[in-house]
């Protein structure tokens, strides 16, 4: 840089940021921040990170602001409206910067927390919704399934609700499995013609905390009840005994942590009374919920959110996850980061690169945001 210039300067701030957009990781924009105070101040001041958000998951325009929810920050001391704007910038910053992190992790699992309601249910509460969450279809020798109500229509469509392990969760693909009545003539499987899937949020909170009702069934349309922010497009689903995957185009993100499951049309018949019937054996949602660093507080119907970032929780976790070796003494990572610490270091980018980018950092000893080499 010193022989070549500052591109940054040279080329001034729309194309830098253009530059800057090609990078994918949030590991590469800690590294850009940590070339320089120059680099570092162009980075918050732009908010790349919100940026590499957004491009991540559109979904992100909906936070219309940020918060860091805890008593462990200390207040801000500025001394002008413009130096209030420019703490401000760095909090957003480091927000944001996590969020990207917890954004691009590849940890897979099922996400569904509990069921919320079904359409209609045949048999409650021996076929109720809850029977979804048990991966085997039998249970101590008895059936393990949701059925709903039967029909002269075969083209009457069902749905279930449920909640995730998180408000802000990324939706990778859904797994349902139908039923194989294995005690009816003929071992019929009552599949759906084919799923869609929606998500979104509560439209109030108090109904934040909606379970199955007594009979089994939505005691109000559930248009009434949640907001759907996505909706995929249908999958046929086949007639067989078989956990089927449906792989959303692209990932979704999550506000509010609802999925509702549509059974759109039915294929079997029941021999003894002449109806239709949709039964599930097991749904599975695979994703990642985001650290529970982070939540949402929904504002309005249009899906407008506020983002809560608890940093002591990221802390913990991250300090969970440093293990020791197997003859008990501590990680290299806890070992260096230690180290780092006793240094002063406390910028969350230089955090970012010794503990995961495992490089080499010196700093000088001055608090103020100093040049940082490799």
């Amino acid at each position: 840089m010193a022989d070549g210039g500052d591109f940054v300067q040279l080329l001034g701030p729309d194309m830098s940021i253009n530059i800057f957009m090609h990078l994918d990781d949030p590991s590469d924009l800690a590294r850009v921040c940590a070339v320089s105070r120059t680099w570092r101040q162009f980075v918050i001041a732009s908010d790349l990170c919100k940026m590499l958000c957004l491009r991540l998951f559109p979904e992100v325009s909906t936070v219309t602001h940020v918060v860091e929810a805890t008593n462990m920050i200390e207040p801000l001391k500025v001394r002008s409206c413009t130096s209030l704007e420019w703490e401000q910038c760095k909090r957003n910053h480091k927000v944001y910067a996590f969020l990207a992190r917890g954004l691009t992790s590849v940890v897979g699992k099922n996400c569904i927390a509990e069921a919320i309601s079904a359409s209609s249910t045949d048999n409650y509460p021996e076929e109720s919704i809850r029977n979804t969450l048990e991966p085997r279809d039998r249970v101590e020798h008895r059936a393990s399934y949701w059925s709903s109500k039967g029909e002269s229509d075969p083209k009457f469509s069902e749905s279930l609700v449920y909640k995730l392990n998180a408000k802000l969760c990324i939706v990778t693909e859904i797994h349902i499995q139908p039923f194989q009545a294995y005690f009816q003539f003929g071992y019929p499987i009552y599949s759906a013609n084919a799923v869609r899937f929606r998500m979104g949020h509560v439209k109030t909170p108090k109904m934040d905390n909606g379970t199955v009702d007594g009979y089994g069934d939505v005691d109000e349309p559930v248009e009434n009840k949640y907001v759907w922010t996505y909706t995929s497009p249908e999958f046929p689903m086949a007639q067989e005994n078989s956990l089927q995957q449906f792989k959303l185009p692209q990932p979704v993100l999550t506000i509010g942590g609802i999925l509702q499951v549509e059974l759109l049309g039915r294929v079997q018949r029941q021999e003894m009374d002449g109806l239709y019937y949709i039964c599930v054996a097991h749904v599975q949602v695979l994703g990642r919920p985001l650290s529970p660093a982070f939540d949402v507080d929904i504002i309005d119907l249009s899906g407008r959110c506020m983002l809560k970032h608890y940093p002591g929780v990221e802390s913990h976790a991250s300090s969970a996850s440093l293990t020791k070796d197997e003859e008990g003494t501590p990680s290299r990572v806890r070992t260096f980061t230690a180290m780092l610490m006793e240094r002063g270091i406390r910028s969350w980018e230089q955090m970012i690169l010794s503990t995961i980018l495992g490089t080499a950092v010196v700093v000088d000893s001055d608090e103020s945001d100093e040049e940082i080499l490799d």
